[in-house]
């Protein structure tokens, strides 16, 4: 039995998706004529209030990409909103960012000093082999200084601006200057898997109509669009279970093939993107069909679509047959049901199965996308949706709401904005104007070639010229899942520094012929994205492979300094980075970020201290304990290695000691044998098995404390940071 709320949903899910004005009365003759109206530069004619058919509603321009028009047209929105006072562009991260490039640099020349005065004392040259790594130290010291510099900022700076709109950040929620009733249709995309149906996806769906039903009450209309990749996979009992629920709650799906069934391809090492385009793909031809059925009266007449009947919904019974007809098109391969539903309006909200939304959120994004048609992406920040309330999963819900924070106080100073891949508002015109004809042949959105779909899209519209924005207005009325074992997160870590790697380098294979560095950076890199933006993003990346490389320097740092080889004053010693890394990240940093929440009036000072020194013990395990794993990533990305990484878990999985013990060997058992092996030489290195010159013993504690730390931190990872090793019951 449904709780009575569900129930009410589940009574009303027609109208969320009703329209201001019947279409029943407008699928007229006069359709044939729509296709003179178009516009020179291949764009769809402006919507006519008085006379709306299928071919105004749908065109397809000369690049052969469909445009829906269902409702107003957001250009329409645009004109109510001239008079608006421009947005200002603040320029506080510009500051920020060449004040820490300024730092890096700064670094790199003072090494390059010391190696002048050690060849004009000792006459020799050949350590200035090292000045070919200064372009790799200067990358990696980036992040160093950017948070250095935010640390200041965050204590001395102004912070006004985040309750402000600007350029790329929307601390304010937008007014009505036009009238509600011209609001555009808005297709909520949500890519599911294999989630439970009642702990997760039917949550997330009744927190998204509780939406639409406040937006068909401002005014617009709008549908969900669920790209099942799960569907195909289940047991008959779960299949139905979830294709009941969607056709009670009128929600459109699409579902593709396994992988390897008679011969289909599921591409992508993540298959998000692929499961999206599959179904936006669908969605487009069944819009072609709609448009040459609605030309053809003698096939309407069949379907009894004549524009006599005011109660038939004409506009369904003809989105049906366009669907049915486009997956007979696909010889049975795509499921799909919902043909209405899947019709794709002028702004799309992607969410996760795992997510709530906030009731005025679909009103909010119609205007301000009307009101600043230069945005493509309006990321929305979240904040955590928990489940478990374990200790793990409140770590990473902290972590979560602070780079989220940290993220929003960037773009109120003038960042552009991330896309994360959720919680997002997207603008279909310009996703369709950055659409790629991939190397199957197939016009697609979404890159399928890429870890991080998300990034890749935005990179492209962000050359094309459009602008990304975060906003905060929400005030943490969407609420995210966040990873709930160690194991999920460091699958995220992994994705995110593979998805780094591969958005900056090719693979090692292709470096003699195409170079080292990807075809997308450099074209980002030239393009007229503002150039603090391209630091900051090099800083990023690059953290990345600090994180990568710190156990290994580590290893060589035991080495050189244990053994007393003669390194040269360019060197930095391990204990002085460690020892740096540790003021900045985890006193500073945590510091900082107390006195800027107290400044923001988020909670008092007492309170955001206690918040941000909590957990500071399981972030050093975690951080020291994750550079194997994310060197592992990077690795497999440059010698082109098949990674690939199993779904998010979004369900509580009950578990105990007796089970955790063989998953978390069969996980990390290589890094306990590499821990293991150099634990075994610390100690033998530290007693006099070895001759007198070769022991490192506690003299040299400064020598073995790196290495220990790193060894240690990735021994403890999956033992401190797994809450179901305390549970002994049977």
């Amino acid at each position: 039995m449904l709780p009575v709320e569900q129930q009410q949903l589940e009574v009303m899910p027609q109208f969320p998706r009703s329209r201001p004005r019947p279409l029943s009365s407008k699928f007229s003759s006069d359709a044939s004529d729509s296709s003179g109206n178009e516009k020179a530069d291949g764009q769809a004619p402006e919507h006519d209030n008085e006379k709306t058919s299928i071919s105004d509603v749908v065109s397809v321009d000369g690049d052969g990409k469909v445009e829906g028009k269902l409702s107003a047209d957001l250009g329409s929105l645009e004109d109510g909103a001239q008079g608006l006072p421009r947005r200002p562009m603040r320029f506080e991260a510009a500051i920020f960012m060449g004040i820490a490039t300024g730092f890096s640099f700064l670094f790199v020349i003072i090494a390059l000093d010391r190696m002048l005065d050690e060849s004009m004392v000792d006459g020799t040259y050949i350590r200035w082999a090292l000045a070919a790594v200064a372009p790799l130290l200067f990358c990696v010291s980036l992040f160093f200084t950017q948070a250095l510099v935010n640390c200041v900022f965050y204590t001395f700076g102004p912070v006004s601006q985040f309750y402000t709109n600007s350029k790329y950040y929307s601390g304010i929620a937008p007014t009505s200057d036009f009238n509600v009733d011209k609001l555009p249709h808005v297709t909520i995309q949500m890519p599911v898997y294999k989630e439970s149906l009642e702990a997760t996806i039917m949550p997330s769906i009744n927190s998204i109509q509780k939406a639409m039903i406040s937006y068909a009450r401002q005014g617009g209309t709008s549908s969900i669009f669920v790209n099942d990749d799960g569907m195909q996979l289940l047991s008959q009992e779960l299949r139905e279970e979830r294709m009941r629920f969607y056709e009670n709650r009128n929600i459109g799906w699409v579902a593709r093939p396994p992988h390897g069934t008679n011969g289909f391809v599921r591409a992508g090492r993540f298959k998000k993107a692929s499961n999206m385009n599959y179904g936006l793909t669908l969605a487009l031809r069944m819009e072609e069909l709609l448009e040459e059925l609605d030309k053809d009266p003698a096939r309407k007449a069949a379907l009894g679509v004549d524009g006599l009947d005011p109660f038939m919904d004409e506009e369904g019974v003809l989105s049906d047959h366009a669907l049915e007809l486009a997956v007979n098109e696909t010889n049975g391969e795509a499921w799909a049901s919902g043909g209405k539903a899947l019709r794709i309006g002028e702004v799309i909200l992607l969410v996760d199965s795992d997510t709530q939304v906030p009731e005025d959120c679909l009103r909010d994004a119609a205007r301000e996308l009307a009101q600043t048609p230069e945005v493509a992406i309006l990321q929305h920040g979240s904040d955590v949706l928990q489940v478990a309330h374990h200790y793990f999963e409140n770590i990473t819900a902290y972590f979560t709401r602070r780079v989220n924070q940290a993220i929003a106080m960037a773009c109120a100073n003038g960042e552009v904005a991330p896309f994360v891949g959720h919680n997002a508002f997207l603008r279909w015109r310009a996703m369709q104007e950055v659409a790629f004809v991939d190397s199957d042949g197939k016009r697609k959105i979404w890159s399928e070639s890429n870890v991080s779909e998300d990034f890749d899209l935005s990179l492209r519209l962000q050359v094309a010229g459009y602008t990304i924005r975060w906003a905060t207005y929400s005030k943490g009325g969407f609420k995210e899942g966040v990873s709930l074992t160690c194991d999920d997160e460091m699958n995220r870590w992994q994705k995110y520094a593979y998805g780094a790697s591969e958005l900056m380098f090719r693979p090692l294979v292709q470096w003699l012929r195409h170079g080292p560095f990807a075809a997308q950076f450099i074209k980002f890199m030239g393009s007229r994205v503002p150039l603090y933006y391209k630091m900051s993003l090099l800083a990023y990346y690059w953290s990345y492979f600090g994180i990568a490389g710190s156990f290994l320097i580590s290893v060589l740092n035991y080495v050189l300094l244990g053994f007393t080889i003669r390194v040269d004053n360019y060197y930095l010693k391990g204990f002085e980075l460690f020892l740096a890394c540790l003021v900045l990240f985890f006193a500073a940093g945590n510091l900082a970020h107390a006195i800027l929440e107290y400044r923001l009036k988020i909670r008092g000072l007492g309170e955001s201290l206690v918040a941000n020194f909590r957990w500071l013990p399981f972030f050093l395990i975690f951080f020291q304990g994750l550079s194997l794993s994310v060197s592992y990533a990077i690795l497999a990305h440059l010698f082109s290695y098949n990674i690939s990484w199993s779904a998010t878990v979004k369900e509580v999985e009950s578990s105990n000691f007796f089970r955790e013990v063989p998953r978390i060997w069969k996980r990390f058992y290589p890094t306990f044998i590499i821990c293991g092996i150099l634990v075994g030489v610390m100690i033998v290195f530290s007693t006099n098995l070895v001759p007198r010159g070769f022991v490192i013993d506690g003299r040299y504690w400064a020598v073995i404390f790196p290495l220990a730390l790193q060894v240690g931190s990735h021994i403890l990872y999956p033992i401190v940071l797994n809450p179901w090793l305390v549970i002994f019951s049977y």
